[in-house]
């Protein structure tokens, strides 16, 4: 499910969102983890039902939730893996970290997860699971936002059409944005 921004900015959204996402992307590559589609799970963002509930329309045993809360150039991403029959926790963790490669952080947690699934990763170790894109966070914050605003459509479009353009200016190499 998207992890909840508890970041006292609100305008951090776009941070948990894309956070939610990334671990989404790595954990689809874990062998035999079978993982709903971000539609499927965002769809869920901000409303309150059970966790059975969502475990049976998703058609999904286990539920990843969590939060996030970025301050300057920290983050603490709390995740907790829950089993949708009754609700109760398999697995839960909490990560600080400084904002230096969020990419690593997005490997450990889903390496970390696949461990609490027992599942094995397939992949020569858990670093296989992100793809290391930029390693300028602010640039990578930029792409994130950006993101959110091309989804957001309208206005949206435009201001992310500026932020891909200053991340690039920030890191050349950075192909996705």
């Amino acid at each position: 499910l998207p992890f909840v921004n508890m970041s006292a900015d609100k305008d951090n959204e776009y941070f948990s969102d894309g956070i939610s996402e990334e671990i989404l992307n790595a954990l689809v590559k874990v062998a035999d983890l079978k993982v709903a589609g971000r539609t499927s799970s965002f769809y869920f963002k901000g409303k309150n039902e059970s966790l059975i509930t969502i475990g049976e329309k998703l058609g999904v045993a286990n539920v990843l939730e969590g939060s996030v809360r970025k301050q300057g150039d920290k983050v603490r991403i709390t995740a907790q893996l829950i089993r949708t029959k009754d609700g109760f926790h398999l697995w839960s963790e909490t990560y600080d970290r400084k904002l230096e490669n969020v990419f690593d952080l997005q490997a450990e947690l889903a390496g970390a997860i696949a461990k609490a699934l027992e599942l094995p990763l397939g992949l020569g170790g858990d670093a296989a699971l992100v793809s290391e894109r930029s390693a300028d966070p602010q640039a990578y914050a930029m792409y994130l936002q950006a993101r959110a605003g091309h989804r957001a459509r309208g206005d949206g479009v435009k201001k992310s059409i500026d932020l891909y353009r200053e991340a690039l200016k920030r890191d050349p190499n950075f192909a996705p944005a």
